[in-house]
């Protein structure tokens, strides 16, 4: 018989590898619509900062199996006409790819704050890793492209993860890209528009760097 704890880790195992799965899946199922040419949106209006905490405490767990912490800096009252799944979908597999591509034991920060007068919403998300070379930046964005560095390494992964990403940034008007995180690493930003005077939605307060998030 196996003891309550090496049950409780299988139980744990099988639920990180359902989500990873799951993961997977949506980002094949989004690939395969775009080639068919029939991805369609359902954009509504959309507290971010509600949906980006939600979206990094499920991805949590999975950070934690790599010994990953995460941490959020938000800007609460921010509303979006965007689509949930979509922006799910998004802030996922950016944090996978900080996740795969970061240092071991790193911090990873996602963030979110109104730009260019209100009109926007910038969300990025940072990693400690090695960063991206500028000469790269562009050519990350296109399917099954791994940077030199990466090429037949260890590191898993379908190769369409941020190709999904930028396809759906475009459904929304946005636009993503890549650049120096702060101190070290890369950032990736996602910008989209507001809904008409967001920063008037009864959402809260200016939130600090949300510690509560961590692994």
């Amino acid at each position: 018989m196996r003891s309550e704890t090496e049950q409780m880790r299988s139980l744990e195992i099988i639920d990180q590898e359902a989500r990873r799965l799951t993961h997977l899946v949506e980002n094949l199922l989004h690939f395969s619509r775009s080639e068919r040419q029939i991805a369609r949106l359902s954009p509504a209006p959309t507290a971010l900062a509600q949906l980006v905490r939600q979206t990094v405490e499920a991805f949590t767990p999975l950070a934690a199996a790599r010994g990953v912490a995460l941490a959020t800096e938000l800007h609460d009252g921010l509303v979006a006409p965007v689509d949930a799944d979509a922006l799910r979908q998004m802030l996922l597999n950016l944090l996978d790819n900080a996740v795969k591509y970061g240092s071991e034991e790193q911090t990873i920060t996602v963030g979110l704050r109104a730009s260019e007068r209100g009109r926007r919403a910038r969300i990025w998300v940072d990693d400690q890793g090695p960063g991206i070379p500028a000469a790269d930046r562009e050519r990350i964005w296109d399917r099954f492209w791994r940077l030199e560095r990466d090429r037949g390494s260890a590191v898993a992964g379908t190769g369409i993860g941020l190709s999904v990403v930028r396809e759906l940034v475009a459904l929304h008007d946005g636009r993503v890209w890549a650049e120096d995180a702060p101190g070290r690493g890369a950032r990736f930003v996602i910008d989209l528009p507001l809904m008409p005077q967001a920063e008037d939605a009864p959402e809260g307060e200016h939130e600090r760097a949300d510690a509560g998030v961590t692994a």
